[in-house]
């Protein structure tokens, strides 16, 4: 049984490479990812910070490109943060943030990303965090997921998954079934031939690689 996306993927590249050709570089980052839900007096969810945790490669693509930490301390200045929070906030192509907040199978509206910090790990792992309103909620269960339908993006939500403020609530992490998820994919890999053009008609499987978090608090 795989539990990591990354530790899967190798072998199924290997796989797949000669059937699929440019979807073996699906997907092309891995994100780690948590959510800290924020409730107001009423008990009904009033907002979501997300944070996201880049993989180290990615991480240190960003680095250069960006010109961060030129003296290699693992350590970003003020004036660094000041101007690069939020860079990673600007969605195009279809992709909305990856966030889905379900209640009673009810998708909630969310607002638009506000970015609320960035830091770089000792890892050199670049780490941020961004708050989106909720827009919707009734007190009871949710449940959140973070996924890239297209793919291009892996994420997985094993950071902390957290109620600010009330250690009372119940948070249950339930892992990606990723047997299934790439056993989902070869099949439709398999439909069309194998005929994938760079991103234009890769499956839209992001959904079957989600973590799924489940979040009950007392009434």
């Amino acid at each position: 049984m795989c539990h990591r996306i990354r530790r899967c993927l190798a072998p199924f590249v290997v796989a797949l490479a000669a059937l699929a050709g440019p979807a073996a570089g699906h997907p092309h980052i891995f994100v780690d990812a948590g959510v800290t839900v924020l409730r107001d007096s009423a008990g009904h969810v009033s907002a979501v910070e997300v944070t996201w945790r880049y993989d180290e490669l990615y991480s240190l693509i960003l680095t250069e490109d960006y010109g961060l930490d030129p003296d290699y301390d693992l350590q970003l200045t003020e004036a660094e943060v000041t101007e690069m929070l939020g860079f990673d906030l600007n969605w195009g192509s279809g992709f909305s943030g990856g966030l889905v907040l379900l209640q009673a199978d009810r998708p909630l509206d969310l607002g638009p990303p506000e970015p609320v910090s960035m830091r770089l790990l000792d890892t050199g792992q670049i780490e941020t965090t961004h708050r989106r309103a909720v827009h919707g909620a009734a007190p009871g269960g949710l449940v959140a997921q973070i996924y890239d339908p297209e793919f291009y993006i892996a994420f997985e939500m094993i950071l902390p998954n957290t109620v600010a403020g009330e250690p009372g609530c119940r948070v249950d992490l339930i892992r990606a079934d990723l047997d299934a998820a790439y056993a989902a994919l070869e099949a439709a890999l398999e439909a069309i031939g194998g005929a994938v053009a760079a991103e234009d008609n890769f499956p839209a499987v992001g959904a079957l690689f989600a973590d799924r978090v489940e979040i009950t608090c007392p009434e």
